[in-house]
């Protein structure tokens, strides 16, 4: 009997020797291999075949459970032969990186990569790569490329304490992505070959938190960047939040505008803070769907600027919003978008003499939008979305409106209908005097009311004007209130034989003016909406009544 037990016991010690031995030779082959192994680890990747990578300290410490990792002042750049070569270069370095849990079956077995945490410190990655569209062109089509993506990479808890990113065009050299301070922390993160390939899902992950200081990204050959700050998100909490978002011009209105030989909008937005509540992340994540209840849009200023002086452009098609609702890239479903004290101002320069541009703004502009979405199941239930708004007009008269869109509608139907409060008719001489060579010597305006409906090709419907003591004056060449006989006269015969100085009238019939205008499909649906209550405001002014409107517009 005491034989067999020696042999176990001996055999038990050379199991527990080699129990205890093996990760002292698996670290000793690791730590002398180091720099090769984790260089083959990152350069195996298509994307990253052609680069080299420089370590400053590496550190490998194997166990039973899996592999640690740690590494200082690690660099990853490209290679000679890559840099004439217009494919995506990476330069990207950190100094710390520490992964705990690697699984080298998964890794020399599977082609995967899993690991049970992954923390990464003050990253500075700068890629330079060609067209996006040509790089999306080309997704898919991996038969000619060296190199292979892991089939999965899995991380049980992954962290990110601040990382920049840049991204430039590598034939202009141009910024075209900028990241500042980028704080990520998530829980259960995959990435699998499939999702690289997908034009819909991004990655998977069950927990995802993050902030980041600025993000910009170039658009318009550069010329134009949409910038947010402060912007943080987390799925758990299903939000995400923007401080201050931003769509700025890098030039200066004629600058840019003299870039074209047709006419442009100069435009940009500031100062606006948003808030996503109710935010599926899931779906965006997966299927590349945006599904939130609420969307909040405060302080808002958009300014836009126009050069009357510029040719024309009748080429351009600009979609009414059921087409761009059709049209969207996306899947999106977003019950409800609030708005809060926008600022909303138009300029343009007219093609006239006039010193000075004209000028009309909103301002206090609070209101809702209902229903956005192209969600084919949706619309089949309620096709209409609403858009209540109310705001001031030239700082004075309130405006009370409503728009319902039918999406559905094969013609683009919709109902405009609304209100504006009492004001000084005379604020819109900044609006009128410029295009027109007509000032409104004075006026006020008691309320107007508005009920319209219309679709892609033309309008209908009725306005009714309060107004009193309405009086034109004509001004001169230089858009002075010089006094001058034919002038005096010519102002004398419209405000007498023309113009209604009253409506009500003195006699207590109320002009009700009558809508009608065609669509000019050229032009955005801002100025279909103007024209449309202006049409109506004319008639009431003139007597015209639609039939009048019609055959004006056939002439």
């Amino acid at each position: 009997m005491k034989k067999p037990v020696i042999i176990t016991f001996i055999i038990g010690l050379v199991l527990l020797g080699f129990f205890y031995l093996l990760p002292v030779l698996v670290n000793n082959y690791l730590n002398k291999n180091a720099e090769r192994i984790v260089s083959n680890m990152i350069l195996r990747t298509s994307d990253f075949v052609g680069h080299e990578v420089n370590f400053g300290k590496i550190r490998l410490d194997y166990n039973y459970r899996g592999t640690f990792l740690k590494m200082d002042s690690v660099s990853i750049y490209p290679g000679k032969e890559l840099m004439e070569e217009d494919k995506i270069k990476f330069n990207l370095s950190f100094k710390e990186a520490s992964l705990t849990g690697f699984q080298w079956v998964d890794f020399l077995f599977y082609n995967s990569i899993h690991l049970d945490s992954a923390y990464i410190a003050d990253v500075v990655l700068e890629t330079i790569t060609p067209d996006l569209e040509e790089i999306t062109d080309k997704m898919g089509q991996d038969e000619g490329s060296q190199g292979e993506n892991y089939r999965l990479i899995e991380l049980n808890h992954f962290r990110v304490n601040k990382a920049d990113f840049i991204n430039k065009d590598s034939k202009s050299d141009s910024t075209r992505l900028l990241i500042n301070d980028l704080f990520v922390f998530a829980d259960g993160f995959s990435l699998s070959d499939e999702d690289i390939k997908s034009q819909e899902a991004i990655f998977s992950v069950d927990i995802i938190e993050g902030y980041l200081g600025e993000v910009q990204l170039h658009v318009n050959d550069y010329i134009n960047v949409i910038q947010a700050n402060d912007l943080s998100f987390n799925t758990a909490e299903q939000r995400l939040s923007i401080d201050k978002g931003a769509f700025k011009n890098k030039l200066r209105k004629y600058s840019y505008i003299n870039r074209f030989d047709k006419e442009t909008n100069w435009m940009e937005v500031n100062n606006a803070r948003l808030e996503i509540t109710g935010m599926n992340f899931q779906s965006y994540f997966r299927e590349g769907k945006i599904d939130a209840d609420n969307v909040q849009l405060d302080h808002l200023e958009l300014e836009v600027f126009r050069d009357k002086r510029k040719v024309e452009d009748t080429s351009k098609r600009p979609k009414m919003i059921h087409d761009i609702v059709h049209d969207l890239p996306k899947s999106i479903w977003l019950k409800a978008i609030n708005f809060e004290n926008a600022t909303i101002s138009y300029q343009e320069r007219p093609d006239t003499k006039a010193p000075s541009s004209g000028k009309i703004f909103f301002d206090q502009v609070n209101g809702e939008i209902l229903g956005f979405t192209n969600y084919a199941e949706k619309l089949s239930q309620n096709d209409t979305l609403r858009i209540t708004a109310k705001g001031r007009l030239m700082g004075e008269g309130q405006i009370d409106m409503q728009a319902d869109y039918l999406i559905n509608d094969r013609d683009g139907k919709f109902l405009l209908e609304g209100s504006i409060g009492a004001m000084n008719l005379t604020s819109l001489n900044n609006m009128i005097m410029p295009a027109t060579r007509v000032a409104l010597k004075q006026g006020r305006l008691d309320n107007l009311y508005f009920n319209i409906t219309a679709d892609d090709l033309d309008g209908t419907g009725d306005v009714v004007a309060r107004y009193s003591d309405l009086k034109i004056e004509i001004l001169d060449k230089n858009y002075k209130r010089n006094k001058n006989v034919f002038r005096d006269i010519g102002a004398f015969l419209a405000n007498t034989l023309v113009i209604k100085t009253h409506n009500p009238q003195k006699s207590g019939d109320l002009q009700k003016g009558e809508v009608y205008f065609q669509r000019e499909k050229h032009k955005f649906i801002f100025h279909y909406w103007w024209n449309l209550i202006l049409s109506g405001l004319k008639s009431t002014i003139t007597g015209d009544t639609e039939q009048d409107l019609r055959e004006k517009a056939a002439n």
